[in-house]
């Protein structure tokens, strides 16, 4: 639990929630310790608790991961207690997109959602398809208040893709170009230049209605 984040939710100061476990395995990713199950270190309670000591202080909860979609057994009924007994809280949702299905059932009681679009070719990296990541990007587009998230890491992003990526983002409210940031000892491919992000971004303005680049 991050108890104070002015960056998840944008113009909200948000608390931030950290689910473990995730069905992707993407070289870059920077909280590789929460790709596994791990032991739960923060319950509903102590969540609830916090809120209630920090209503004047806390805008939003932010429900990120790992994926948070694989706990959705447990998250939905959180979310449905957490909106109940805090209304004026915002929920926003960070997901993978790896299955539709689920993430619709969670539209229905969030209030942002979040997702990504990492490749046109996932087999990189998951055992998701093209295809199911298309659905769930169709499904975002219709709620109020959402962002669709491209990470520019050039394995995964290559220049030859940027047209067709734009185009799958045709329509959408929000699409947050950002940079990929190497990982030492780990993953370090070097990244695109500030110039090559300007270049999609401008490549995505005439199929969407806002983009963002994030350094």
């Amino acid at each position: 639990m991050e108890r104070v984040s002015l960056v998840d939710y944008p113009g909200k100061v948000a608390l931030t929630l950290f689910t473990s476990s995730c069905n992707f395995d993407c070289s870059y990713c920077h909280n590789p310790e929460l790709k596994e199950m791990v032991e739960e270190k923060v319950g509903q309670s102590e969540v609830f608790e916090y809120l209630d000591k920090r209503a004047a202080l806390i805008d939003a909860v932010v429900i990120t991961g790992g994926e948070p979609t694989l706990r959705a057994d447990d998250l939905i009924p959180f979310v449905e207690s957490l909106k109940a007994q805090f209304p004026a809280v915002l929920v926003k949702l960070d997901t993978n997109g790896w299955n539709s299905d689920i993430l619709r059932e969670f539209l229905d009681i969030i209030d942002y959602v979040a997702v990504d679009l990492k490749s046109l070719d996932y087999e990189q990296f998951s055992t998701v398809n093209l295809k199911q990541i298309q659905k769930s990007i169709e499904l975002v587009k219709t709620f109020s208040t959402h962002e669709i998230r491209i990470t520019m890491f050039p394995p995964y992003v290559p220049e030859k893709d940027f047209e067709e990526l734009a185009r799958m983002c045709s329509g959408a409210s929000l699409v947050s170009v950002q940079q990929y940031r190497p990982v030492a000892g780990f993953c370090e491919s070097p990244p695109y230049s500030d110039s090559v992000l300007g270049q999609f971004a401008d490549l995505i303005s005439g199929y969407v209605q806002n983009v963002s680049v994030r350094k």
